[in-house]
């Protein structure tokens, strides 16, 4: 597989499936099922599916830099958590206008230790980028200032998932990247069942929750597809902040699905959208520059 076939081809995949893991996510909220109970059940079929798809060497005692991956399943994990908890009661735009920041922590990490050295104008794309998932989501610095405690926690998901995609870019190679992905939504998976240990009721009433318990499952599937397909980017091809500028369009693929659905929005809210969606096209044609 080519360099643009792993490095870029696949995020852009991963995003193109985020639209449709919004819509199970929402169907699963409007059947009753909390945030909380979504991720953790997802969680435990990505682990799943890695393990079967991936299907490491080495055996499950772990030893050496195995332990880098557990500690990267804990950030990741982390990750979700900060994300979830910025959710609850808070401002969508305002949470999705955030994430972009994620794309900057990268960029940074991998400059610092001279990960992706033959791409001198990364850290430019990476705050276009940024800037783009701002308008694109709608983003409004009063909607910041209002939703202070939503900022907080989503920079805080992007601490941990900035981290989490510059490690596995850096140091996955060292084990192989099956083993070390694995490892870390196995890590995921063990924290998500004790999540779950706590919320057996509400496991047990899945059972009995119609066509719910279907789109519980359909999001898991998507999620555990997505995140195999980007994390294989970042672990094979190892340019972690080129594969995040290219999965960051996972909100320009919302919108046009939104808009291929006939919900195109209106006003100065559309073409904020579009200025956004330009500005990717030209973050991505930067970062590709050597």
């Amino acid at each position: 597989m080519s360099e643009f076939t792993g490095a870029i081809l696949l995020p852009l995949i991963g995003a193109a499936l985020h639209p449709f893991l919004g819509v199970f996510i929402q169907r699963c909220s409007r059947g009753g099922l909390g945030l909380t109970l979504i991720v953790a059940v997802s969680n435990l079929i990505t682990a799943a599916i890695f393990a079967a798809y991936l299907k490491p060497q080495g055996g499950w005692m772990l030893q050496g830099k195995d332990w880098l991956a557990v500690l990267n399943g804990i950030l990741f994990f982390m990750g979700q958590w900060f994300s979830a908890r910025s959710l609850k009661g808070g401002d969508l735009a305002v949470h999705s206008s955030a994430m972009g920041v994620k794309l900057i922590i990268v960029a940074t990490l991998a400059t610092a230790v001279g990960l992706e050295t033959s791409r001198p104008f990364l850290i430019p794309a990476a705050i276009m980028a940024c800037v783009s998932v701002y308008m694109v989501a709608g983003g409004t610095l009063a909607g910041w200032r209002e939703h202070g405690s939503t900022v907080g926690f989503t920079l805080l998901a992007c601490v941990f998932f900035g981290i989490n995609d510059f490690m596995t870019g850096w140091q996955a190679h060292h084990i192989g990247g099956p083993r070390w992905l694995v490892i870390l939504f196995a890590t995921g998976g063990a924290l998500s069942l004790g999540l779950l240990s706590f919320r057996i009721p509400q496991v047990k009433a899945l059972a009995h929750s119609g066509n719910v318990k279907w789109f519980l499952l359909a999001a898991g599937v998507t999620l555990g597809v997505q995140a195999l397909i980007v994390n294989i980017a970042f672990s094979e091809f190892r340019q972690p902040t080129l594969s995040n500028v290219a999965y960051s369009t996972r909100g320009v693929m919302a919108v046009i699905f939104l808009w291929c659905l006939g919900q195109r929005k209106t006003g100065g809210l559309f073409a904020k959208q579009i200025a956004g969606a330009v500005l990717m096209v030209m973050a991505l044609i930067l970062a590709l520059q050597k």
